[in-house]
């Protein structure tokens, strides 16, 4: 681990210089690390590439065009579900992206987590916005196939907003080839024509999809080549509707000519599996942050791709961490701290003041309104119960008929924000008409209506 780039290592890139952080993870092909922007103090995510010494010249170099068109891929596309590419450059003869900083685990980690399967209707929301993402790769010109779908790379950020991660496998359709050139997937998620047998085309991605929701829905990985049949989902989770269990099974289906025909197609089934109308979580998300625009062009792949791999060597003066960016304003809409003149928001464009009043809570219930100033955090959320001396900073007991649990969920600051938590609550909370999983911090906006049972609040601040 002594070859990863150090924190505080300043990284000049073609429009900008980042000021390491930290180490987000590492993988067989290379790293992951958070990165500040000194520019305008913003968080993105530096990928390196940094294959291992030993790896055979052919392997490397096949690593190589996979780390590139990954970078060629993501900086063509632009859409909510998929992380922001910046630049891309060489550092210490190494290819290095600057992307998105996408906050949040995986739903690989999310499951861990859990232990166990995820309720129903929030996997079926999370297929929904899987299901526009892959529509919108499909759609392109010419459509590009991701071929890696699994809830490993796929993050879920604490607005509950999906992205796709690691594109190093995706593929431009070509029409009328008979088969992709390489085999590549995972085992139980990629369908027969992912093995050699045929071209992958947006099907493809249909059938990994319904792989993923398999796995969410049991807490199982899929068998490879395996297509689920009528009753064994709902044997292993008998809260699964049979019309979910259905749509599954076709999506799953060996032969792409029975599945469904398209990623909006099976997003239209989808639909009809909601026992209430969709959420889509994408409205309240915080953009990412703006990307520099270049003084100079940008240097294509291909002239990087040829260029020789010259390696530089290591200055003997470490450089000097540069200096700490003077305290400006934070939205209180979207979080982000602006320079200390701004008058308006650099990310939402809300106004900023000098003062920014205590949020507040704005409680209804079928009995009372009021109003409670979040003054000081941890602030409890649930029932009082005298005999245990547990008195909750907000008491719902006269408010909610029993419904919240007595430790039910707890507001608390997270550096410029405000983060809830459910605590593992019996019937749990609701975040504007989303189930908020458990022990999942959700970062609060102005405007968003928390439900616990009957009772409704709003969190409202500036």
């Amino acid at each position: 681990m002594s070859d990863l780039l150090a924190p505080e290592t300043i990284i000049h890139g073609t429009h900008a210089e980042y000021r390491i952080i930290s180490l987000i993870g590492r993988g067989g092909m290379g790293a992951v690390y958070r990165v500040l922007r000194l520019a305008d103090a913003t968080i993105w995510a530096l990928k390196e590439m940094r294959p291992a010494e030993d790896l055979p010249t052919a392997e490397l170099e096949e690593n190589r065009r996979l780390f590139f068109q990954e970078a060629e891929l993501l900086s063509k596309l632009s859409h909510p579900g998929l992380p922001v590419v910046a630049e891309l450059f060489e550092y210490q003869g190494r290819p290095v992206m600057i992307m998105e900083f996408v906050p949040g685990q995986t739903l690989e980690h999310r499951m861990r987590d859990a232990n166990a399967p995820l309720l129903e209707q929030q996997a079926v929301g999370y297929g929904i916005q899987l299901a526009r993402i892959l529509h919108y790769l499909h759609t392109r010109t010419p459509p590009i196939i991701y071929r890696d779908l699994k809830p490993s790379n796929v993050m879920l950020t604490p607005e509950g907003v999906l992205k796709l991660i690691d594109f190093g496998v995706a593929r431009t359709y070509k029409a009328r080839k008979a088969k992709d050139t390489i085999a590549m997937g995972s085992a139980g998620y990629a369908p027969p024509e992912q093995y050699g047998k045929g071209q992958t085309d947006a099907r493809s991605d249909v059938y990994a999809l319904g792989a993923t929701l398999l796995h969410l829905l049991t807490n199982l990985p899929p068998i490879p080549l395996q297509t689920p049949t009528k009753g064994s989902i709902r044997k292993l989770n008998p809260s699964v509707d049979a019309r979910t269990e259905e749509v599954i099974i076709k999506a799953m289906n060996l032969d792409p000519s029975r599945r469904f025909s398209s990623a909006r197609e099976f997003e239209e089934a989808l639909h009809r599996c909601l026992d209430a109308p969709f959420v889509d979580p994408v409205a309240r998300a915080t953009p990412p942050p703006p990307i520099i625009p270049p003084v100079v062009a940008r240097p294509s792949v291909e002239t990087i791709l040829q260029a020789p791999v010259t390696p530089v060597a290591p200055s003997a003066t470490p450089p000097a961490p540069p200096a700490a960016p003077s305290e400006g304003h934070t939205c209180a809409r979207c979080g982000r701290i602006n320079k200390p003149n701004a008058r308006f928001c650099a990310g939402c464009g809300a106004p900023l003041s000098a003062a920014i009043a205590a949020p507040r809570l704005i409680v209804t219930s079928p009995r009372s309104t009021f109003e409670q100033k979040i003054e000081r955090t941890p602030l409890r959320i649930g029932r009082r119960d005298p005999r245990q001396h547990h008195y909750p900073e907000l008491d719902l007991a006269e408010h909610d008929r029993g419904i919240a649990s007595r430790h039910h969920a707890m507001i608390d600051r997270n550096g410029d924000h405000y983060i809830l938590v459910d605590l593992g609550s019996t019937n749990g909370t609701l975040v504007n008409g989303t189930p908020l999983p458990p022990h999942q911090k959700h970062h609060l906006r102005s405007g968003d209506r928390i439900r616990i049972g009957e009772v409704e609040i709003e969190f409202r601040w500036g």
